[in-house]
């Protein structure tokens, strides 16, 4: 199976001067965290990086760091948007199934799981409240910090069906908006660690501890 990291964005919120996957997190780089996960399953081929902010920086770093990894760029040369960007990137994908996630967090979702499926998936996870909630006990608070809430939200990790996705995606939009709403998603629940990794404060959570997720 192929993989696809969508790692175009610029990142803002970090306020960083390098490349959002180039962030350093418990002193490996956040694209470091999803390659050396990537590398203990066997099912996977080919590793797709889909880039446009900072792309030649990244794509430095790859080829000086895993030279002999099988690994391609597909390189936005404006903003494509998350379909847009996944509709050139999926096109270098040689598998029937491609896992696709976001540059900006790290799981242990079960990979050799998602292949196996035939659906197109959307892989979800219990959110961890990002602030305490005051909970009513007889009229007295009780407080509870940053509880894990029983919800469940899409952590951007998917398994599609290459083929048929290719025909539902725009050349320029978003995977959420414009091409969720025309295929059917089969929800996989993930219980296990999730970690986005969007601004400092959740790398500086990662590191202490006490991130969100599990």
């Amino acid at each position: 199976m192929d993989v696809i990291i969508l790692a175009g964005g610029k990142g803002t919120r970090m306020g960083g001067e390098v490349p959002k996957p180039l962030t350093l997190v418990n002193g490996k780089t956040i694209i470091d965290h999803q390659l050396e996960y990537l590398s203990t399953f066997p099912c996977i081929e080919g590793i797709i990086l889909s880039l446009g902010h900072g792309a030649q920086e990244i794509q430095e770093y790859i080829r000086g760091r895993y030279p002999t990894t099988n690994i391609l760029f597909s390189v936005e040369d404006r903003p494509l948007g998350t379909g847009g960007g996944l509709k050139l990137a999926i096109q270098k994908a040689q598998s029937a199934r491609v896992l696709v996630f976001n540059g900006d967090d790290v799981t242990n979702i079960p990979i050799d799981t998602l292949e196996s499926e035939q659906d197109h998936l959307i892989c979800v996870v219990h959110p961890r409240l990002p602030f305490g909630r005051v909970i009513d006990q007889n009229g007295y608070a009780m407080f509870e910090e940053r509880p894990i809430l029983p919800d469940w939200i899409s952590c951007g990790w998917y398994c599609f069906n290459r083929d048929e996705l290719l025909e539902a995606l725009p050349d320029e939009g978003s995977l959420e908006y414009d091409v969720f709403p025309k295929i059917k998603l089969r929800i996989y629940q993930h219980e296990g660690m999730w970690r986005p990794l969007n601004s400092k404060k959740d790398i500086q959570a990662f590191e202490e501890g006490t991130e969100p997720g599990k």
